[in-house]
């Protein structure tokens, strides 16, 4: 008779373990968080900053021109996976991502200097010119990528020669 109490009261307990601990915090599921359009407007996106290059822009042989350029590429994230990354852990992560990115970044400069290539020091040297090649860098390295989309090319020094 004894141990048809002890058997109930663990089998309560165990029931009341399960109900309060278990079932709150791995079988009820989360809601999906829901963004708002000015979050995710000010979300920051992945960004992967190029070393700094000499590239050669289109001149005649008799005195060649050159730009000396860093370039900075700010990509798509569908997944929102950078929502609320701030300071180290949004450094953290967009090192994470450039080191994904690495097996492509070949490509990402052969895109890089073919189209700059084909400009004048005069067709970049204002701020319309510059405009125009970052929409043409942006076209060109969609075209090119296959996993990845760049959404913004930022030059973070750009000067020409």
């Amino acid at each position: 008779m004894k141990d048809k109490k002890v058997l109930a009261g663990g089998a309560v307990l165990l029931i009341a373990a399960f109900w309060f601990y278990i079932k709150p915090h791995y079988m009820d599921a989360k809601p999906a968080p829901v963004f708002t359009a000015e979050q995710l407007a000010a979300a920051p996106r992945p960004t992967v900053r190029l070393e700094e290059r000499v590239l050669n822009l289109k001149a005649p042989a008799t005195s060649p021109n050159y730009v000396k350029a860093v370039i900075a590429l700010e990509f798509t994230d569908p997944d929102h996976k950078w929502m609320g990354a701030k300071g180290e852990a949004l450094t953290a992560k967009n090192e994470a991502f450039a080191k994904e990115l690495e097996p492509e970044m070949h490509r990402v400069w052969d895109v890089i200097t073919s189209i700059v290539g084909t400009r004048t020091v005069e067709q970049v040297a204002g701020g319309e010119g510059r405009d125009a090649l970052k929409k043409d860098l942006v076209t060109a390295l969609n075209a090119d990528l296959t996993d990845h989309k760049v959404e913004t090319v930022f030059f973070v020094t750009f000067i020409t020669q």
